[in-house]
């Protein structure tokens, strides 16, 4: 037997967790975006072919910026992740007896 259950919460929560998923994605766009504008910014991606390998300060310099933004691109996809996992509780609660 079914007691009465809140369905109101269960949509709230449901929307809510595709809120956090959406914003998740767009940190995660985001931070691909900054990644390319960065790589472009630092020569690193429009050297020729026929040229040497980056100097040793530009390729700290890259490796610097490209684990900020691995850090940044982590935290997004546990955000997305949250809200990917409350939406998930919002249908599962809806469900059980």
């Amino acid at each position: 037997m079914r007691m009465g259950t809140d369905r109101g919460g269960g949509v709230l929560a449901g929307a809510l967790g595709i809120a956090v998923f959406l914003i998740g994605a767009l940190l995660l766009l985001a931070v691909f975006y900054f990644a390319y504008t960065e790589l472009i910014a630092s020569g690193a991606l429009s050297s020729s072919s026929g040229a040497s390998s980056p100097s040793g300060g530009l390729a700290l310099l890259v490796a610097t910026k490209g684990l900020f933004l691995f850090i940044m691109g982590f935290a997004a996809s546990a955000i997305a992740n949250k809200g990917i996992g409350l939406y998930q509780v919002a249908l599962h609660a809806e469900r059980e007896p």
